[in-house]
């Protein structure tokens, strides 16, 4: 772990992949939560009422969660891309050979096995879906307000499903990570080699590949929160001269530029820590006898 940190340090030609990797995955979510936070009860209840009523239902619905879904196609490709060329760089410095693949074809790879990867999680998010689904409108139309916040009661009575969820995520990217970085590595390997060898490192050391992937998302979560934190703090003053019509004032713009520039630090922050965390579960998938090394250098260069 402090290998990998020191690596990550040194090395800031890691750092731009790593940042998209991290941006286009989850590293958005500071961002919009600072800038648009969560609505109320309130807001729920009006949004949900006017969208079942409207005469376009259920066109309303159907057409911008096809944008949704679209969106996070995007998404997903652009992190595995990220991802890709971060891993490419990692590989350099291990002074392993790069193969011949293209970028493209790397990416596409990359993104097959986190899908098939992320099933479980997926599976399992359908299942807490259909649980909210079920006690959502007992909690909300009888609501007891001693028991704690509407979203808190809706955890306290799927928790099961929320453990679940949970321990999929993580068996799924101690899965990916061991099954992406076969693909990348030097040797050719089909997807289903690749995704056999994440799961032979998988079973191999369980309980070693679950707890990276749950420091890793102990230090991603720590990094989501701070940057919500402070990203809300500075939107606070710009939010405010918004609501008056006041954005385009000489101030207002300045502390526009302040927050984006404050944001685009962050996000190199967390690019940061995604090249620690990849450099990390590398270091676990050591080059094996045999493989191509460019000079026969150290790991390390």
């Amino acid at each position: 772990m402090l290998a990998a940190a020191q690596v990550a340090a040194d090395h800031a030609e890691l750092w731009p992949p790593a940042a998209l990797a991290a941006l286009s995955a989850i590293g958005w979510l500071p961002f919009v939560l600072a800038v648009a936070p969560l609505p109320s009860e309130g807001d729920l209840a009006f949004v949900a009422s006017s969208i079942v009523l409207s005469p376009s239902f259920p066109l309303n619905v159907a057409l911008p969660a096809t944008a949704l879904l679209g969106l996070a196609f995007s998404a997903s490709v652009l992190s595995a891309t990220g991802e890709v060329v971060l891993l490419r760089a990692i590989d350099r410095l291990r002074g392993i050979a790069p193969i011949s693949r293209s970028i493209d074809e790397e990416a596409a790879r990359a993104w097959l096995i986190r899908i098939v990867a992320s099933l479980p999680a997926l599976a399992a998010a359908v299942a807490l879906l259909v649980g909210v689904v079920g006690v959502a409108p007992g909690e909300y139309q009888s609501p007891d307000l001693g028991q704690g916040p509407f979203l808190a009661r809706l955890a306290r009575d799927v928790w099961p499903l929320l453990v679940l969820e949970a321990a999929a995520i993580l068996v799924g990217q101690a899965f990916a990570a061991g099954a992406v970085r076969a693909s990348v590595g030097p040797e050719r390997i089909s997807v289903g080699r690749a995704l056999s060898e994440g799961f032979r490192g998988l079973s191999r050391r369980p309980l070693r590949r679950i707890a990276i992937a749950v420091g890793s998302d102990a230090a991603l979560g720590a990094w989501l929160v701070v940057s919500w934190a402070l990203l809300r703090v500075l939107w606070t003053p710009i939010g405010r001269q918004a609501e008056d019509g006041a954005l385009l004032t000489p101030a207002s713009a300045a502390l526009l530029v302040g927050f984006v520039a404050i944001w685009l630090c962050l996000v190199a922050g967390g690019g940061v820590l995604h090249a620690w965390s990849s450099t990390w579960w590398s270091l676990e998938d050591p080059p094996g006898i045999g493989e191509r090394r460019e000079g026969g250098g150290e790991r390390w260069t």
